[in-house]
């Protein structure tokens, strides 16, 4: 499976001792144990407890479902690319955070990149943190600060401002912590916000003009019904993507069916979903024609409209607003708590949302020079990285492409230089030549 090791994320309190006898350990008090599962076999062993812990952990979200981190392995990382770090109390699985590895070199010249797995096409990368998220996220937390000081960097990337990973990551010694990218805002619609959700629901619906649109649809189009969990799964998606592809054209929009890797991990992703109860696909159909159709990811109470598409043709009726208005009433209906809207700044959700999600990522390294120099190589890890999965997404069974062999040199050098054994100007030459598309420079600059 991988390797082990104990961690000490005991709580700060003990239980009173008993006169005449030491005391047993308190649940809370026993060291947990981390293990690190680096194939896929090792950690398809593990969904049944590993579906259990989704489920009792704050916070979770299909996204760290088996049926789309196994998926997201298959699709886009090589096999020695899993890094998954375990958490178990006892004979229980308490803790899950999935990374994809990115590694060269051997001996003290290896260099390490560990980034949150999925999270290039998920907008979530909260680890799985069981019944004491405090405590477990202590144990991620110290483990991922061993690594950095084995020269590795480590992206964990989306995490809940609200949630336990991010304070650990936060109070922990050791390690330089550096913000990537920019603070993602999610809308969210609460229903335990509203004294009466469905009355609420109605006077948005109204507000937006739902009802005397549906009204005209159907007076054009034929009887408009939703289905909220239409049967035909693959056929659904076939809409999807015509109806995304003649809107935004074949570079713009959700990019989950561009290029062929990308639209089979998407279709995959949905089906392992699906069966496991954690994802459905809804249309909203007039005269028995789709016009609006959406994807839903659901653990427990707490669901995630995932995707959505109208067809352009209908855009007058305004199928867009009536799906997310029909979407809404069945989710609250169906006993959900919350629906997330998705991260980005769109009006659409607005007009609807009464609450927000907050998520940050950061890049841990090794404190001092030492960091600064294995920061320098994550650079060019990451651009490596990139392209390759951009590679996959446009051809499943691509690989680097020809420019792999000069990547490998630009990274070869910033090792180097982490090492002490290369120029810094001709290393940074280098991955600046690369990362301009210029490879007769980059070839030069390397040889």
């Amino acid at each position: 499976m991988g390797s082990s090791e104990q961690i000490d994320a005991r709580a700060r309190t003990a239980a009173p001792a008993v006169a005449g006898r030491a005391p047993a350990p308190a649940r809370d008090e026993r060291p947990l144990r981390v293990e690190v599962v680096t194939d896929l076999a090792g950690l398809e062993a593990l969904v049944e407890p590993w579906t259990a812990l989704l489920r009792r952990s704050p916070h979770a979200t299909a996204h760290a479902a088996p049926g789309f981190v196994l998926t997201w392995y298959r699709h886009f990382e090589r096999p020695g690319g899993v890094h998954v770090v375990t958490v178990w109390d006892g004979d229980d699985l308490v803790g899950l955070a999935p990374f994809a590895r990115t590694r060269l070199g051997t001996g003290r010249l290896a260099a390490t990149l560990l980034v949150s797995a999925g999270t290039e096409h998920g907008d979530y990368g909260e680890p799985l943190l069981g019944p004491e998220p405090a405590r477990t996220a202590r144990a991620i937390a110290d483990h991922l600060a061993g690594l950095v000081r084995r020269r590795t960097v480590v992206n964990v990337r989306r995490l809940r401002e609200d949630g336990a990973m991010l304070a650990a990551l936060e109070a922990t010694e050791g390690i330089a912590r550096a913000p990537m990218g920019r603070r993602a805002t999610a809308a969210v619609v609460r229903f335990d916000r509203w004294d009466d959700p469905e009355a609420a629901l109605r006077r948005l619906g109204r507000k937006h003009g739902v009802p005397r649109r549906m009204r005209r649809l159907a007076e054009a189009h034929g009887e408009v019904v939703y289905v909220p969990d239409d049967p035909d799964l693959d056929g659904v998606l076939d809409t999807m993507r015509d109806m995304l592809a003649r809107r935004w054209g074949p570079d713009g929009g959700p990019p989950i069916f561009r290029g062929p890797g990308r639209e089979a991990f998407t279709r995959e992703s949905l089906r392992a979903l699906a069966a496991d109860g954690m994802a459905r696909v809804a249309t909203l159909r007039a005269g028995g024609r789709p016009v609006a159709v959406s994807t839903t990811l659901e653990v427990g109470d707490r669901q995630v409209s995932d995707n959505a598409a109208f067809d352009p043709d209908m855009a007058p009726f305004g199928p867009g607003q009536a799906e997310m208005h029909h979407m809404l009433v069945h989710a609250h209906r169906a006993g959900a708590v919350e629906v997330d809207l998705r991260a980005g700044d769109f009006p659409y959700k607005r007009r609807w949302a009464n609450a927000e999600h907050h998520t940050r990522s950061v890049a841990l390294s090794a404190p001092g020079r030492r960091g600064e120099l294995d920061r320098r190589v994550r650079r060019v890890l990451m651009s490596l990285r990139a392209r390759r999965l951009a590679a996959l997404a446009a051809d499943p069974q691509g690989s680097f492409g020809a420019d792999r062999r000069r990547w490998l040199l630009a990274v070869a050098a910033l090792v180097g230089v982490a090492s002490g054994a290369a120029d810094p100007a001709v290393a940074e030459a280098v991955a600046e030549a690369v990362a301009a598309g210029d490879p007769a420079l980059a070839d030069a600059l390397a040889a």
